[in-house]
């Protein structure tokens, strides 16, 4: 029992700092776009935009993970390649959609304005999702094709 909740535990600090990690790369890939005075991004607010990005964005989103990350996670969890797979699959479709979430939550004012594509988002968060399926495989040594 300690060892699950050890892995999951540290699954959850791999999962904040992903998620900061996808805000950080779409506000450097899109938000940067943003040259007005009433967005403050990273341009206007240096490293503060840091503390910002994990205090409103990967705290917030941590309900995401005890709700549903963790219980499809657990359900699961059987060490078949299958059973990866369509892990993997579902948790990246997640971060996708929860990329174009963000995105439009964070920058709703000003897509038309500065040309802004929702689809950085998507791939970016895509991409998270699909880095933390993978690092749990590594971490529970459940996907041995993943080492190699």
């Amino acid at each position: 029992m300690y060892q699950f909740a050890k892995h999951y535990g540290v699954m959850w600090i791999v999962f904040v700092l992903l998620v900061s990690i996808g805000a950080l790369g779409v506000e450097i890939l899109e938000g940067e776009k943003i040259t007005t005075t009433e967005y403050y991004g990273l341009h206007n607010l240096g490293y503060m935009y840091f503390a910002l990005i994990f205090l409103f964005i990967a705290l917030p989103t941590s309900g995401l993970y005890f709700i549903i990350v963790l219980p499809l996670s657990i359900l699961l969890r059987k060490g078949t390649y299958m059973m990866f797979c369509i892990r993997t699959v579902i948790i990246t479709v997640m971060g996708a959609v929860e990329g174009n979430k963000l995105f439009h939550q964070h920058y709703s004012n000003f897509i038309e304005g500065y040309e802004l594509n929702y689809l950085t988002a998507v791939i970016v968060f895509g991409m998270c999702g699909l880095a933390y399926s993978l690092i749990d495989g590594v971490l529970a040594k459940k996907a041995a094709w993943v080492m190699l």
